[in-house]
């Protein structure tokens, strides 16, 4: 998913982006489709919207020169091959950048171009597992991600890396090769904790519960809400609420098992009302939480509507917009997915024509 993320953002903000399929098409073409108008699966469809698909088979020679003349006049290339492979086609970063000194290289895999653990295959919850930050369920065991988010921050780290070296490619003329590990990106996902791991010799075991006040408590309805009351402010306008002011320096003191007896006093106490009885009554109190929802529920919420995160393409169906935005130059989606080699003619042709750097 990181590698196809990274252009798809580029692409809802106006860049030009062909995308280089195999003659069998991208795998992801071939997954769960929820429309019956979709020639693409969900993943392809979301991932490749507004891009031009051109099929190449790169093993052979007259198909490998059309991608070198592309590389020639392109800004940035994006690969999420497994080390190693663009070396064996010949689009690997000395060669693109020999064809385009100017080129931004990005070169996208789970555990980096370099390291005993580089031809290793890797899927997010793996990455996530290496890099010590798959969750945990109260009880201490491993817990497999709803999101995969070594690939998702992957995608805005590697979007960063590739603006950053194009506006240092502005002033000196010269691109980069951007070596991200979804592996290196997860491991920097946590650093309120970076310190305290690197500060022991032997494994660090964490708590397996944390602040009672950030944690999801059950509704009389069967419904749940997730309590935000980190900060001192929330953690005593809550408690002295409810009467309990005497549990504010639990609620405030360190993530363990001390604060079972906060937890068991939310859950039973947050048992007796509905969902919809607590969040006026925390509105009105102006305590931080939200309801827990489901992704439908989620992009239904008026919020998401009010920030114009749904829209609708020319059939009424819908599309997450992009969560990016600029004032003066917003971003403006195009909602099309391409079919399979639907403008290898028309790049191949204008290509021909590129000049020469």
């Amino acid at each position: 998913m990181a590698g196809p993320l990274v252009s798809s953002i580029m692409s809802d903000h106006g860049a030009d982006v062909v995308n280089i399929e195999p003659p069998e098409g991208d795998p992801s073409r071939r997954g769960r489709r929820t429309g019956s108008h979709q020639h693409a699966g969900d993943s392809f469809s979301a991932l490749n919207r507004g891009k031009r698909s051109v099929v190449l088979n790169l093993k052979r020679a007259d198909d490998l020169e059309h991608a070198h003349r592309l590389i020639r006049d392109a800004d940035v290339l994006i690969e999420s091959f497994s080390p190693g492979v663009t070396a064996r086609l010949n689009i690997d970063a000395p060669a693109a950048r020999a064809l385009n000194p100017r080129l931004v290289y990005c070169s996208v895999s789970a555990f980096g171009q370099s390291g005993p653990l580089r031809d290793a295959a890797g899927h997010d919850p793996a990455v996530q597992a290496l890099a010590g930050i798959l969750a945990r369920d109260r009880n201490g065991a491993p817990v497999i991600p709803v999101v995969s988010m070594a690939s998702w921050a992957s995608a805005l780290a590697a979007l960063a890396g590739v603006m950053m070296a194009l506006l240092a490619a502005r002033t000196t003329g010269l691109g980069d090769h951007l070596d991200l590990s979804m592996h290196d990106v997860a491991l920097s996902a946590r650093p309120g904790a970076i310190f305290d791991a690197l500060a022991h010799d032997v494994a660090v075991h964490e708590a397996p519960r944390g602040q009672a006040i950030l944690e999801p408590y059950e509704t009389a309805d069967g419904r749940w809400l997730c309590l935000g009351a980190g900060e001192p402010r929330f953690a005593r306008a809550l408690l002295d609420a409810l009467g309990r002011f005497d549990l504010v320096d639990v609620a405030l003191g360190p993530p363990s098992t001390s604060q079972d007896s906060l937890r068991r006093f939310l859950t039973d106490t947050f048992r007796q009302q509905s969902l919809a009885a607590w969040l006026q009554w925390m509105a009105a109190r102006a305590i931080s939480c939200a309801p827990v929802l489901d992704y439908a529920q989620a992009l239904r919420h008026p919020h998401a509507s009010a920030r114009g995160m749904v829209i609708a393409d020319e059939d009424g169906s819908h599309h997450l917009n992009t969560p990016i935005r600029y004032v003066r130059e917003p971003g403006q989606p195009n909602l099309h997915v391409p079919g399979l080699g639907e403008h290898t003619e028309a790049v191949l042709t204008d290509s021909a024509d590129f000049p020469e750097r």
